[in-house]
């Protein structure tokens, strides 16, 4: 696979990862941070501090000591910096200081109020209400042309988030009021949801009701009172309230089956991104997803808007693992620009291995006149046909149980992106069960597994450890005992230098690939560069493709290979080989061995509009797509003279000028021959025309091997 992105730094935004100390003061306790500021906790055991955002500044010093913050100190998030670093306050010595951090070492605390957001729940208001601008009772009303309103009986809203502030729960809203958008915070006991299945779980043990707000008439199943544990994701099917008390109507797996009843709505939380603490689970336990009904699942796919095309494929699999969960990624594009965008010449390769039908003969693609395919990469890189393009881009051509990885969110999982699954990856490598040493940025020498390394780099990074791993696989491993030149620390030049993603190893015909890629790793101070071990490289490459890829919207092999998202469309893609998102998931799917039943999977599938009925087809055949002459003579029949044209003849021009010869009346006729640059095209319009007119145009069709015509323009002028 080839990497396209090239960021050889136009900008130097100074940013790099703080490293491990050992000899200097180590601060562990905790701070106070003011509220009005983002809190953040330190997840390193030795943090250094920065007078600016990268490594080109100095470490911050006090009273003469290098600063560096300890595991579990609290700061203060100030600013969130381009590239991966944050400007912090943070208290030492006994006073207030500010300083620069890398941002994968400071997690951020969450808002305790905040008990969910990022949600996109229907609802409508109970009674007449009004909308306050705060979660407070005492807060002001959400006015419009600066004046207070309230919103009547039944009036809809979309419950964006759920805060608690002083014991009252809030939800926050968006809405319409004359046609202007709107938000604020309305009393949950004001608002009531809509029926459906809203994704939620149990903040607290709780009893299970046969009905709402009778706490006598306990549920039980085989003769036992049913009680769900903190943490058990449910879904909310409806709501009732009772004597002033919100009831949600659930469902839940209570031992292998769906099971249904009542429990007071502040035992439930919705599902978001900002869910309470849970449980500790142990890494392999699989997260706990209700299998949907047949007829649920139909639904479910209809809401996600999947064209019918696409369900008879997700039935299946759905079939097949009730647990996996499929989302409609709706790119909003035309299907047939999408693929004329990303069949653009360069854009997407295939190897000249490969047959013709699958290569493109487009100008700039291929060589006619010296018939083969222009290299673009390295000595075997060549355009890809539209119709290969076409069949690579279209996702029903991959609904299937190991090409579905192309479509996987590339989010960490640590419930199953386990070390088990990178050894996977790793096996049949050298890289497999193997160590390396290096000095760290203390002095101290550190040895370390690669399977570790990448389990660690998905941790920081918030990337799965599979797909880093693969990706590694795909751009530097050549074989079962060798690997790239980008990861040998041996190339002239770049002795000690290793990339081991191929990032910024910019496509070049004359094989410049890899030096490209070994100069970004070894300049600029972004993502731990340069890269002068194997941890920076393992580790800073998954900051770099986290930041640039994961989290900018390209979170599926496929959107990283196909960039239609919003951002950059069609540019700012990984890799260049059309191929590179397929072979990547059978690496992923071979990787989860054994847990590919027993995890609920998540899948974004791509839909376009304007797609064909059916899948694209494969393209097939192996002929020539040359039609081009290699030469034309024309000869007088009565001389037996050749002419010669007023343009020369060039057989790269095929065909775009007129050929215009002058012939005397008395040759009588004349005789036109030409010849292929293929022994395999034939050619239409050879032979003798008499000289009847005064200007004569005389078409020669050449028709390719594989049945594509191009026409040459023969003009003869007689004179006398």
């Amino acid at each position: 696979m080839r990497n396209t992105y090239n960021l050889i730094v136009r900008k130097f935004i100074f940013f790099m990862i703080a490293a491990v100390a050992a000899a200097c003061l180590t601060y562990t306790q905790a701070v106070a941070v003011s509220a009005s500021q983002t809190k953040g906790e330190v997840n390193a055991d030795a943090l250094n501090v920065r007078t600016g955002a990268g490594t080109g500044f100095d470490i911050l010093k006090i009273n003469n000591e290098n600063v560096r913050l300890g595991r579990g100190v609290q700061v203060s998030v100030t600013e969130e910096l381009a590239g991966g670093w944050y400007k912090i306050n943070f208290d030492y010595a006994g006073g207030e200081h500010t300083g620069y951090v890398a941002s994968m070492y400071i997690s951020k605390v969450r808002d305790k109020t905040v008990l969910a957001e990022n949600l996109k729940i229907k609802a409508k208001t109970l009674l007449k209400t009004k909308v306050n601008s705060k979660p407070t009772s005492k807060s002001g009303a959400v006015s419009y042309n600066n004046k207070e309103f309230k919103l009547k009986k039944g009036a809809p809203v979309t419950i964006t988030g759920v805060r608690k502030k002083s014991g009252i729960i809030w939800y926050s809203v968006s809405f319409k009021y004359k046609k202007k958008d709107l938000t604020g915070y309305i009393r949950m006991s004001n608002i009531t949801i809509k029926k459906g299945l809203i994704q939620s779980y149990a903040i607290k043990k709780c009893q299970v009701y046969k009905k709402a707000g009778n706490v006598k008439n306990v549920l039980k199943v085989k003769k036992k009172s049913v009680k769900i544990k903190n943490g058990k994701k449910i879904k909310v099917i409806k709501e009732k309230n009772v004597k002033k008390a919100k009831w949600f109507y659930i469902r839940f797996n209570y031992n292998g089956k769906n099971v249904k009843g009542w429990v007071l709505s502040d035992n439930i939380m919705f599902t978001s991104g900002q869910e309470p603490a849970k449980p500790a689970v142990k890494p392999d336990a699989p997260a706990t997803v209700l299998p949907l009904s047949d007829a649920e699942f139909e639904a479910a796919m209809t809401a996600e808007g999947f064209p019918e095309s696409y369900k008879p494929a997700l039935r299946q699999l759905h079939a097949q693992y009730p647990l996996w969960q499929f989302k409609g990624y709706r790119t909003g594009l035309d299907w047939n620009v999408s693929v004329t965008k990303e069949s653009a010449i360069g854009k997407s390769l295939i190897p000249n291995t490969k047959e013709s039908a699958w290569k493109s003969s487009e100008e700039g693609a291929y060589d006619y006149v010296n018939d083969k395919y222009i290299v673009k990469d390295g000595t075997s890189w060549v355009c890809a046909s539209p119709e290969a393009v076409a069949y690579y881009m279209d996702p029903r051509n991959f609904l299937g149980e190991k090409t579905m990885f192309m479509f996987e969110t590339l989010s960490y999982e640590p419930a199953y992106q386990t070390a088990n699954c990178v050894a996977g990856v790793l096996n049949g490598t050298i890289y497999s069960g193997a160590s390396y040493t290096y000095t760290n940025e203390s002095g101290v020498r550190v040895s370390k597994t690669y399977q570790d390394t990448f389990m660690e780099a998905a941790s920081l990074n918030g990337i799965s450890p599979v797909h880093l791993a693969s990706r590694m696989k795909q751009e530097v491993v050549t074989g079962t005992n060798s690997v790239s030149n980008s990861v040998t620390g041996t190339v002239p030049g770049y002795e000690g230098i290793y990339n081991f993603y191929n990032i910024g190893a910019a496509d070049s015909s004359t094989g410049q690939a890899i030096l490209n890629g070994l100069k970004f790793a070894s300049v600029g101070t972004t993502y731990m560069r340069p890269w002068n071990n194997q941890y920076k490289s393992i580790v800073g490459g998954a900051q770099y493709i986290a930041g640039n890829y994961i989290k900018r919207g390209q979170n599926t092999l496929y959107l990283q290979r196909f960039n239609v998202t919003p951002n950059a469309t069609y540019e700012h893609q990984y890799m260049t080989n059309v191929v590179a998102a397929y072979s990547e998931s059978l690496k992923a799917y071979n990787a989860y061995s054994g847990l590919i039943a027993s995890n609920p999977f998540v899948f974004y599938i791509p839909i376009y509009n304007n797609m064909p009925e059916t899948a694209c087809p494969a393209p097939s055949g192996n002929l020539s797509p040359n039609n081009y002459l290699s030469g034309i003579t024309v000869n007088g029949g009565a001389t037996g003279q050749t002419y010669t044209p007023s343009i020369p003849f060039n057989a790269a021009d095929g065909g775009k000028v007129e050929y215009v010869y002058q012939v005397p009346s008395y040759e009588g006729t004349v005789t036109i021959g030409s010849q292929t640059i293929n022994a395999k095209a034939s050619v239409a319009g050879n032979g003798v025309y008499a000289l009847t007119e005064q200007v004569m145009r005389i078409p020669v069709s050449v028709t390719a091997e594989n049945g594509s015509v191009r026409t040459y323009n023969i003009v003869v002028n007689l004179i006398n």
